[in-house]
């Protein structure tokens, strides 16, 4: 970072900061909202990294229509005496919008409010909060405990008590909590009980809803009372129905009728009430939420299934709000009487037919909002899989399943429930199953022990779907999909040629499939034609869409992580580092791990590259859920956390030993547990503990190493150096810059094991050491790198004059 002192001519210091230290400060204060905001409006390249990456620091905005209410008073009172407070009171009271009301109060109060909307999930882990409309995590603790932070935990279920001792263990002083919650769930002296709103107050609600005669007025509020959800419905329905004065009375006489006695489930009758009036005008898309059965809904496949309009009709009457891009919420107790009216109808069982449609058809594709789907219903396709639907149908439901489980983990069990179809018929939804089916069993198959075995596997699979493909159609869907695998599998087996020659086939009858190009660029990074590999680099990450599968976008991202691709990193990370930072945000969830493994891939390079980018993306992320039984996953996630630990190591943060610790420890336990068992995992988990200053530690995985390359050697010296041995350490780094001369690895990585050498040798002898430090900066490419070596040189030449 460069810092240049100016003086200014009133007399004051001006201080000029490079890119890297503006996106140091950016970073190092992602929490300060008001601080960013001030700073945003100067940095037009910063401010589209905050926008992507800080989303989830935004409280939703306020409704239209919001009336304050007198009650808001006393919440103020609580927070500014307790550091966790809580507003309790029957559903559809209006919690959440009071609230949502004082946290816009107290913007200018806290640096930083975050909104958790906790629906429909009862645990909370301060370390890892879902946040907003992206499934990426929050880490709030480190949030709470560095700035003045509030938090609002809308609709929390949990013990408050283990929640209060929790939050007062790290957070600063002035952080806050308010809950929302159905229930008095804390002690009295922390809680705050939301009653209906005064008549003056519902009134207001009313008028501002609605244009009707006074007496109207008071005759809703006189037989509804204050309850906020309940005067919005009416409200709702007189206007958008434009209930004429007649209709309005009729429609007063129903909510008189309903027995006083009820005065717990007043809000739900009326809400049953307003429902039914809308049963036949929504019947679809009320079928629909009632077969969803769920407060978070995907708005992929409402406007699939129901059209663009269905989601904006429900937002016009008060019955559906939009949350984010990606799902819209359903208050309970709407849902509850949509289900009341709607539970098993034939609407519901004609869209279940209509969900498995679309599956069929999206299952081909696998576009973004397909997965997004998948994830976000994995239990609504579980639950119809088990449902009496025919056999296509089932098919179809299973294949979407497998696309959101880890096969690797779970390869038993989905090949078990494939046999239990007849895939005979070689139709679509057949030969994805059957392919699926013969990849799984292949990799189940450890081919360091039974090679011969997975080779007469793959050649029978190869000859099925030759069988099979020899009877289909020419040019089409279903032939491009049986040749895409045949091709796939001889390169699984080793035969790149031959595999090779069939994509390049395949492409030429089917110039769009990414899939194909995807393929070919794997094969000819496989063979270092890496010319090849950046043209289909350009032609799929060139021109990213909507249409496009994730997969295959976060597959390109996966590929271009070899150093080799240096050129297709700076196009299409650094300079788009927007759209970089969406397409893994929009992906991550703990539990779809592919994303885990681009990170991993990427690590080091953002590490080094664009810190503040991946600290965003990884330094509150989950473990995988399926994480403990998945050796590669246990490594990938480690390998996060090593990067991070090396981007904490090399800064100055203020609470740097507590996430040098934290890191460490993660990746530490996760490299342990994966139990390293070839050559390229041992290397890295020694370069990891020879990271963290763990010799001894780092030397009992080098020696499990048996192929002896220039990395193994380069570690070697930083090990041996570690351990006070720098002779040998010397004799180690020669072998690693003796191989590169010799071209036995990439010319560009010299300069690394000179440098290496350099500090072997400056413990000794200064003058050697910048001999070879200078042949080190000579060799180097990278100008960040360069810079840093030449200032490190000019340190060490200082210091030997001195």
């Amino acid at each position: 970072m460069k810092i240049i002192k100016r003086k200014c001519p009133v007399g004051l210091d001006q201080y000029t900061i490079d890119s890297e230290g503006i996106a140091r400060i950016v970073a190092d204060n992602i929490g300060n909202q008001r601080f960013i905001f001030s700073l945003i409006d100067y940095l037009p390249s910063a401010s589209q990294i905050y926008s992507a990456i800080s989303m989830q620091n935004d409280l939703p905005p306020l409704p239209n229509g919001f009336v304050v209410r007198e009650d808001e008073k006393a919440i103020f009172e609580a927070l500014s005496q307790n550091r966790v407070s809580v507003i309790h009171g029957v559903s559809g009271i209006g919690k959440s919008k009071i609230a949502l009301g004082v946290a816009h109060k107290l913007k200018d109060e806290f640096d930083s409010i975050i909104w958790v909307n906790l629906s429909e999930n009862k645990d909370f882990n301060f370390k890892s909060v879902k946040v907003g409309d992206f499934d990426n995590n929050l880490n709030l603790a480190n949030l709470c405990a560095t700035y003045k932070t509030l938090v609002i935990l809308d609709n929390f279920f949990g013990n408050v008590s283990d929640l209060e001792a929790e939050f007062e263990s790290f957070s600063r002083d002035e952080s806050r909590v308010l809950i929302t919650s159905l229930e008095r769930i804390a002690k009295k002296e922390i809680c705050f009980h939301l009653s209906e709103m005064t008549a003056d107050e519902s009134k207001e609600v009313i008028r501002r809803s609605v244009d009707i005669d006074g007496k109207y007025v008071d005759e809703i509020v006189q037989n509804i009372g204050g309850h906020p959800l309940c005067l919005e419905l009416v409200c709702q329905i007189i206007r958008e129905e434009e209930y004429s004065d007649s209709a309005i009375n009729d429609f007063l006489k129903e909510i008189r009728q309903i027995p006083e006695e009820i005065v717990q489930g007043k809000s739900q009758t009326i809400s049953d009430l307003v429902v039914g009036k809308y049963a036949e005008k929504f019947r679809r898309e009320f079928s629909l939420i009632s077969l969803i059965d769920a407060e978070q809904i995907s708005n992929y496949i409402f406007n699939k299934i129901l059209g663009m309009r269905a989601i904006r009709n429900l937002e016009k009457v008060s019955l559906i709000v939009r949350s984010g891009v990606s799902y819209s919420s359903i208050h309970s107790i709407v849902l509850l009487s949509i289900k009341n009216l709607l539970d098993n109808t034939s609407e519901i069982d004609s869209l279940k037919k209509e969900l498995c449609e679309f599956l069929l058809v999206e299952n081909e594709f696998k576009k973004s909002g397909y997965y997004n789907f998948c994830v976000m219903h994995n239990e609504l396709l579980k639950r119809l899989y088990r449902d009496e639907l025919c056999d296509s149908y089932r098919k179809s439901l299973l294949y979407a399943i497998i696309q959101t489980t880890d096969n690797l983990v779970f390869k038993s069990e989905l090949i078990s429930e494939v046999e239990k179809f007849d895939l005979s018929n070689n139709n679509f939804e057949d030969l994805l199953l059957l392919i699926e089916s013969l990849e799984l069993k292949l990799i189940s198959i450890d081919r360091k022990v039974h090679e011969d075995k997975y080779q007469l596997e793959s050649d029978e699979a190869i000859n099925k779907l030759n069988r099979i493909n020899s009877v289909i159609a020419e040019g089409s869907n279903i032939k491009l999909l049986v040749e895409h695998h045949i091709a796939k599998i001889y390169f699984w087996k080793g035969d790149a040629v031959t595999s090779r020659k069939l994509f390049t086939d395949l492409l030429c009858k089917f110039p769009n499939s990414e899939q194909c190009m995807l393929q070919l660029a794997r094969i000819y990074d496989n063979e270092k034609s890496y010319d090849e590999v950046e043209k289909y680099v350009d032609k799929v990450l060139g021109q990213i869409n909507s249409e496009q599968s994730y997969s295959v976008i976060l597959s390109f991202y996966d590929l271009i992580s070899n150093s080799k691709y240096k050129a297709c990193r700076e196009k299409y990370i650094q300079n788009r580092v927007e759209d970089f930072v969406s397409d893994i945000s929009a992906t991550l969830r703990s539990s779809f791990d592919h994303p885990y493994r681009v990170l991993s891939s990427l690590s080091s390079y953002l590490g080094y590259n664009l810190p503040e980018v991946f600290e965003s993306l990884s330094s509150n992320l989950l473990a995988p859920d399926n994480v403990n039984k998945n050796a590669k996953l246990m490594m990938a996630f480690a390998d996060i956390q090593m990067a991070l630990y090396r981007l904490y190591k090399y800064r100055q943060d203020k609470d740097r030993e507590r996430k040098l610790m934290k890191t460490s420890k993660l990746a530490k336990q996760y490299y342990i547990d994966s139990q390293p068992s070839n050559d390229f995992e041992n290397l890295k988990v020694a370069k990891f503990f020879i990271e963290i200053g763990h010799y001894e530690h780092a030397g009992v995985y080098l020696d499990k190493v048996e192929k002896k390359d220039p990395f193994y050697y380069q570690n070697t010296a930083k090990q041996l150096r570690g351990i006070g041995d720098d002779k040998g350490a010397i004799i180690a780094i020669d072998k690693s810059i003796d191989a590169a001369k010799r071209g036995d690895c990439g010319v560009w990585f010299l300069a690394s094991f000179l440098n290496d050498k350099a500090e072997i040798l400056k413990k000794s002898d200064t003058n050697d050491a910048l001999k070879v430090l200078y042949e080190a900066i000579d060799n180097q490419n990278n100008l960040k790198t360069k810079n840093a070596w030449k200032a490190k040189a000019e340190r060490w030449a200082t210091s030997e004059i001195e």
